[in-house]
């Protein structure tokens, strides 16, 4: 699954003839958590070929963007010509462009160079305007999330009710859950999941609402977590802002997961896997881990493990009281992530726990150097 964002930023250069030129860093450009900013070295950036006689464009990234395809332009507007009309700017065709694409994570380095855009001559006779020069940048991001989501299934599930009625009618049950009541319709639940059409039918009918049944759980949720439950169950959608009560953070996420899980909502699943995919980071990698394991998620289990592969993930995450617990609680999960780091880094690296030590993990390559230690 893609989707992708764009965003445009314009910078302007100072052109003065047979002088030095300062660098230019445009505003930052963030998407959720990720920001790049681009750099501008009007007689190129030092060390690169041609420094001196041509500007020279960088993209910078400031954040461990992953699985993300980048699609990057930078076009120098030429001035108008009497060729070009009045419009007062001139054709693309006579514009100088620099365009890319690429995938992050990237290896090695998180700056992308385009270190010869446009000669100095050429900036100053035909791109200066008042002694100014013109840059637009344009940079799209198109996102992978390597959980899949199902196609709804909320139509299918009501169908028969909704063409029964075209409102869902008065609420004839209730659940108490984390302190708090929720009123609902039996009918509409119980098409939604097969789990909660037995709680209800484990309370019994009743013929007037006075003597409403009230379904007491056992799961133990909190009433943030039934709220967000229902709400999908309703509107088929995960919460947004603080509709819920609260603020929709990792820890509420991880508990709907948990709640999809115990009442049979494979798609409520997926879409909580996604969205933990969303947020990961190396701070959440290994509790959102061990959210997989406990729920029976394997596309995010996957999906976690494959990020504590990349670059230095598995030594920051490795301290954690959460990779702890799972190193503890499921040592397949820490067999498979010691056989996919060691087929990522060649095939020659060993991961191993520490002798003596449940909170140590040691990485030796072949030559029995240690490359990673907690």
């Amino acid at each position: 699954m893609q989707d992708s964002v764009g965003k445009f930023v314009e910078i302007s250069i100072a052109v003065v003839p047979g002088a030095g030129a300062c660098t230019v860093v445009s505003k930052e450009i963030a998407f959720d958590d990720h920001s790049w900013t681009v750099h501008c070295y009007p007689r190129g950036a030092p060390g690169e070929p041609g420094a001196g006689g041509y500007l020279s464009i960088h993209l910078v990234n400031h954040t461990n963007v992953r699985n993300a395809k980048v699609l990057f332009q930078a076009i120098v507007l030429c001035r108008a010509t009497d060729m070009a009309g009045a419009g007062g700017v001139a054709p693309p065709r006579d514009n100088y462009h620099a365009s890319s694409v690429f995938e992050y994570p990237a290896v090695g380095t998180r700056r992308f160079p385009w270190p010869r855009v446009v000669g100095v001559r050429d900036l100053h006779d035909c791109c200066a305007v008042g002694g100014y020069a013109t840059v637009v940048c344009g940079l799209a991001v198109l996102r992978h999330n390597p959980i899949p989501a199902p196609p709804s299934t909320y139509a299918a599930d009501l169908a028969g009710l909704l063409e029964a009625r075209k409102k869902f009618g008065e609420p004839d049950a209730s659940f108490a859950v984390g302190g708090r009541t929720f009123d609902v319709v039996r009918s509409v639940l119980a098409a939604r999941s097969s789990v909660l059409k037995a709680e209800l039918d484990a309370s019994g009918d009743t013929d007037t609402p006075a003597a409403m049944p009230t379904i007491r759980p056992e799961h133990g949720f909190s009433a943030a977590t039934f709220c967000a439950l229902l709400l999908y169950v309703y509107c088929d959608r995960l919460p947004r802002g603080g509709e819920v009560g609260c603020a929709v953070t990792t820890e509420l996420v991880g508990e709907l997961l948990a709640a999809a899980e115990w009442y049979a909502l494979g798609r409520l699943k997926l879409l909580c896997a996604r969205r933990l995919w969303d947020g990961l980071c190396v701070a959440n990698v290994s509790r959102t881990l061990r959210y997989a394991v406990r729920c029976r998620c394997p596309e995010l289990r996957s999906a976690c493990i494959d990020f504590l592969t990349v670059g230095h993930n598995l030594k920051e995450a490795f301290p954690t009281e959460d990779f702890g617990w799972l190193m503890k609680n499921s040592p397949e999960v820490y067999e498979e992530i010691k056989r996919r780091f060691e087929a990522k880094n060649g095939g020659g690296g060993a991961l191993a726990a520490g002798a003596g030590d449940d909170n140590a993990v040691v990485c030796t390559s072949s030559s029995g150097q240690s490359s990673l230690s907690g």
